[in-house]
């Protein structure tokens, strides 16, 4: 499988914190989407996304800071990648927009959704790294951390991703990942892992009002304490793909969310009309 997809678009930067914020806008209609990235990658990843989704709405997707083309930090912070992600949506102009996060972007939409509510119509999540057991969050503070801050940084890197592909991955899939992990700073990661395993993200999710669409591949999250916390969530799963599905998965993925867009543009008060439009995709 080829990873291929283009749809070239206007580019702009916001400044925050003294850093400049790559990103790109492309398409038109409502609502506007706007596509965060994970952990090492860049707004590149969401390339097989932007296209698809530019036919019928503007697609706004940025490079976090220290990713991609943005500037890099000496240390950051999941709430200053969401401060990144509402300086990009004030500096293009949108509002009400349909936050995608993959992985750990899955937090910044949760973060981004408290602190500007107006700006966010609603969240759709592809494995987000949310509601993980406390298990799981303890061995990344007290192994995968300390191991970051040694000299055999990016073999502690590889070995704790290692565990998110899955055997029907594109192997160019793999490939990419990897590579693009090891241009990243160990200073940058370090920090980076200790704010994002610092919380489980429950608090933003019971506290959301948000149409909330989760598309589930590896990420280890407690979908069970998901529904209790918001019994409107919609849960969806990906065959065939580890953690990476909007490049393994694409197809499925991109299913998924042009039906939940339409079920939130037709019917913003009914989560079960949701729900089903979604599940029947």
């Amino acid at each position: 499988m080829a990873i291929v997809g283009s749809a070239v678009g206007e580019r702009g930067q916001a400044w925050v914190d003294g850093l400049r914020i790559a990103y790109e806008s492309t398409g038109a209609g409502e609502p506007p989407v706007v596509l965060i990235h994970g952990a090492f990658e860049d707004r590149s990843y969401y390339a097989l996304q932007q296209a698809h989704l530019a036919g019928r709405h503007r697609v706004v997707s940025l490079d976090l800071r220290g990713h991609g083309e943005s500037d890099v930090p000496d240390a950051v912070a999941i709430e200053d990648f969401a401060n990144d992600v509402i300086a990009v949506a004030d500096d293009a102009g949108i509002e009400n927009a349909v936050l995608c996060g993959h992985s750990m972007g899955g937090a910044v939409a949760l973060i981004v959704a408290a602190a500007r509510p107006e700006l966010v119509r609603a969240i759709v999540m592809l494995d987000g790294t949310i509601l993980f057991p406390e298990e799981v969050g303890r061995q990344a503070r007290e192994t995968l951390v300390p191991a970051l801050a040694t000299d055999h940084w990016l073999d502690a890197l590889r070995g704790y991703f290692a565990r998110t592909f899955d055997p029907a991955d594109p192997a160019e899939v793999r490939e990419r990942v990897l590579t693009d992990m090891a241009r990243a700073r160990p200073e940058l990661a370090r920090s980076f892992f200790a704010s994002l395993f610092s919380s489980d993200y429950a608090e933003p999710v019971a506290a959301g009002d948000r149409p909330l669409l989760y598309i589930h591949a590896k990420a280890p999250a407690d979908l069970q304490r998901l529904v209790e916390l918001r019994p409107d969530a919609i849960i969806g799963r990906v065959v065939g793909s580890g953690h990476y599905v909007m490049l393994s998965a694409a197809e499925q993925v991109n299913a998924m969310i042009d039906r939940f867009l339409d079920a939130i543009s037709a019917s913003r008060g009914s989560p079960g009309d949701q729900a089903l439009a979604v599940e029947q995709a």
